[in-house]
């Protein structure tokens, strides 16, 4: 991955932890057979992928407040805000699936773990290429 480009690889970044989420999917799937670890698979992966595009949102607003000279603590107290009401009503959602035991917990974990796979990935990648460049994109 390319990160001379921060929007592109960023795109990249997006579209890997797509496919990713659909082999984890389609993975379990033809492991578990069973409806409610797949749709706990992948209610977790459509999580992971909205609160990730949140992060992107939030940072991007943090930024241009920054730039904008919006003082520190305003910026904080806003972003801290949003953050903990979003998280709020997340554990809500959740804690409600699990008490009807319409999610499984540890295959909504599974699908929820999208985005870290994707940065040890990618990190190993970023250090294979390193260690062997042969045919690497430089």
């Amino acid at each position: 991955m390319n990160f001379s480009h921060p929007e592109r690889a960023l795109r990249e970044f997006e579209v890997r932890n797509l496919l990713l989420g659909l082999a984890l999917v389609i993975g379990t799937a033809l492991a578990a057979r069973e409806p409610r670890a797949v749709g706990s698979v992948l209610a977790g992966v459509v999580l992971s992928l909205v609160l990730f595009q949140y992060l992107k949102r939030d940072g991007r607003w943090i930024a241009g407040q920054a730039l904008a000279g919006v003082p520190y603590g305003k910026i904080l107290r806003s972003f801290l805000l949003k953050y903990y009401l979003r998280l709020l009503a997340v554990g809500l959602l959740l804690g409600l699936a699990f008490r009807t035991g319409i999610l499984h917990p540890v295959f909504l974990v599974l699908g929820l773990s999208v985005v870290v796979l994707q940065g040890f990935l990618l990190a190993g990648e970023a250090l294979l290429g390193r260690i062997l460049p042969i045919g690497s994109r430089r």
